[in-house]
């Protein structure tokens, strides 16, 4: 039955892309908009090439995000390539495989940073990663741009050492304080007996650990919103019922998930196999509302409320996703009729990671054309990147598909929506989507010593 319900999906979401491969937007149109954006060049560097390095689990856990991720740099690539680049030079991808492993995670680190050429910078998608390799950073002078929203490697254990680590979404206890706002001027909406209390249900390490500390805890209480404990599970396993009933058994209303891909999934099959889907609501980080998570959980998926703090695809009025979804309708979908493993594999692609993937490079041409023009190509470090962001760097992405907002005391990208999976009837089919439920609004600060934290 399972099995069933994935096909369905599966198909489901064929259904709902398949208007944007049938009749594609003007590109030239979409391309205009986009390119206006960047800061003009002061010299043309035709004929160079930058390498845009990075590492991360390809193979592990983090493979459902990981490899759409490269799918959507390396088509990212190609597409700003063609239009010119950074300055005229080319972007090429150089990707370390770690398996999700530190060891070789720091194997990378060093590979890449001893080579004759540094790094002008790195990019990173595991918390684990760009913590561990937070400290080496500040001293070689490399800045990292981090797909994740980890406190540690942002701003350190007592938050006041802001690193040269710059995340491009809000950090995950910032994440929880903006989802217990809305909570607090929401909760009629969700039909739930009872006050607000959440139950953290949450990978194991650092990532899923990362969204339970005392001041979230703190803040969330002050919004009205209980908290009746964490549990947390492997990577690996499959069958969270055991941890659910616990938080239930505590007094949760709300299960708060800092997992990706399968394990919202596997929560949302425990709180659905509990047939707690009227008494329980699900919600987690940004990761948690994504195609992944509702291909591999299904029907079980409906209704699951996070963080959206970027466009989502179906915003087709944005000329930014117009240029990914046409360059996904182009590079990756596959017409029914094909292999369905690799139909199923190539949809799998159209997810948070590479829609993600084109406003990091546009962003990265942006900070980098700085950076060339403040200092001179001939003296392009990572340091003059690090001024460019430390200075006060703010750009809209793709127009607006996602913004940068950095300065010398904030790392991470500090405005989010919230959304919600919904599957809504379309033309008598029903889709699995995500609609946003508010407007983008500032997240609270919630790190170590932040200007939100409760009692500080």
């Amino acid at each position: 039955m399972k099995k069933f319900i994935l096909l369905l999906v599966f198909a489901m979401l064929l259904v709902m892309v398949a208007p944007v491969v049938a009749t594609p937007r003007t590109p030239d149109v979409a391309v205009k908009v986009a390119q206006d954006g960047h800061t003009e060049c002061n010299e043309d560097l035709t004929g160079e090439t930058f390498t845009y390095y990075l590492f991360g689990d390809l193979s592990g856990p983090f493979a459902f995000i990981s490899q759409p991720l490269l799918a959507g740099l390396e088509d990212a690539t190609a597409y700003f390539n063609e239009r010119g680049g950074v300055c005229g030079a080319e972007i090429e991808i150089e990707f370390g495989d770690t398996g999700g492993s530190q060891d070789k995670a720091q194997e990378f680190w060093d590979e890449f940073t001893s080579r004759e050429e540094k790094p002008y910078m790195m990019f990173m998608f595991g918390s684990a990663d760009a913590e561990l390799v937070r400290d080496q950073a500040v001293d070689l002078q490399i800045p990292i741009l981090l797909a994740a929203g980890s406190e540690l490697a942002l701003y350190g254990e007592n938050g006041d050492a802001p690193a040269w680590t710059f995340a491009i979404i809000p950090l995950y206890t910032d994440q929880l304080g903006n989802f217990c706002n809305y909570v607090s001027e929401n909760w009629d909406s969700f039909g739930i007996e009872g006050d607000p209390v959440i139950g953290h249900l949450s990978w194991e390490g650092a990532f899923g650990r990362s969204s339970d500390t005392e001041a979230t805890r703190a803040y969330c209480e002050s919004k009205g919103v209980g908290y009746a404990g964490a549990e947390y599970f492997l990577p690996t396993t499959s069958d969270v019922s055991t941890q659910l009933d616990l938080l239930v058994g505590n007094g949760a209303n709300i299960i708060y998930t800092t997992s990706l891909a399968s394990g919202p999934a596997n929560v949302a099959a425990a709180i659905a196999g509990a047939e707690l889907g009227d008494q329980v609501v699900m919600a987690g980080t940004n990761w948690a509302l994504d195609t992944s998570v509702m291909g591999l959980g299904g029907l079980d998926t409906n209704g699951i409320v996070g963080s959206l703090p970027y466009m989502w695809w179906d915003e087709l009025d944005n000329p930014g996703i117009q240029i990914i979804s046409n360059s996904w309708a182009v590079n990756r979908y596959l017409p029914a009729g094909d292999d369905a493993t690799a139909q199923r594999a190539a949809l799998a692609t159209r997810n948070i990671a590479y829609l993600l993937s084109f406003a990091v490079i546009d962003g990265y041409i942006e900070f980098m054309t700085q950076a060339i023009n403040t200092v001179g190509y001939e003296n392009l470090n990572g340091a003059a990147i690090y001024d460019v962001f430390n200075g006060g760097f703010d750009y809209s992405a793709l127009g607006g598909v996602l913004n940068f907002s950095y300065n010398e005391t904030n790392r991470a990208n500090p405005t989010s929506r919230i959304g919600q999976i919904q599957f809504v009837e379309v033309e008598g089919n029903v889709l699995p989507t995500i609609l946003p439920l508010n407007e983008s609004a500032m997240v609270p600060d919630l790190k170590v010593g932040g200007a939100d934290v409760v009692g500080e």
